[in-house]
């Protein structure tokens, strides 16, 4: 997939050393950002979490052809507040992002970070010890693209999507009847 890049980000990639930070938002009922930083990050009108190295991303691998890809994110030393939310919480088809910044050498944003994946999480791992660790897997949204979107063109399903819309009030009156032109 081919992507605009400003050009500061292009000339900050290609420099020899480039440090970046990711930046990872799932939400859940209420929206948990984090970023690879070791400090917490204003960005985007938010305060991103940093959780530094307890965090970690699988790669992120793009194809040429159409197939579903997925990522795995873990964080590890969860607090246990986050593990009942975790453990207690409807997250299956919520949306997940994931934005990657290259940074300056004072370790600010060089330009607008780039998104990398967007999809849903899928299944969630936790496993609880000594240190709680948060296993998220997240598919991207090639994966609905060969299931059916079932629409009828009836009332019922016109009212489920659109309550008070009247367009297909009349659909089940029009089924069998005879209409005569010209007379």
């Amino acid at each position: 997939m081919t992507r605009a890049l400003d050009g500061s980000v292009v000339n900050a990639v290609t420099a020899g050393h480039v440090p970046y930070l990711y930046f990872v938002q799932m939400d859940f009922t209420q929206a948990l950002r984090l970023c690879t930083a070791g400090y917490n990050v204003d960005w985007n009108g938010s305060t991103w979490l940093g959780v530094g190295m307890v965090g970690s991303i699988d790669l992120i691998e793009e194809q040429a052809s159409l197939e579903a890809i997925g990522v795995r994110l873990t964080m590890a030393g969860v607090p246990s507040d986050l593990i009942s939310t975790a453990l207690g919480e409807q997250y299956q088809g919520k949306p997940c992002q994931i934005w990657v910044a290259p940074l300056r050498e004072d370790l600010q944003l060089v330009a607008q970070p780039v998104r990398v994946f967007y999809g849903r999480m899928d299944t969630m791992s936790v496993e609880v010890g000594d240190t709680s660790t948060i296993t998220v897997a997240a598919e991207s949204r090639m994966v609905s693209w060969d299931k059916p979107r079932v629409r009828r063109f009836n009332n019922e399903d016109q009212q489920s999507r659109y309550p008070g819309d009247r367009g297909f009030e009349f659909v089940a009156q029009m089924v069998e009847k005879q209409l005569l032109w010209g007379r």
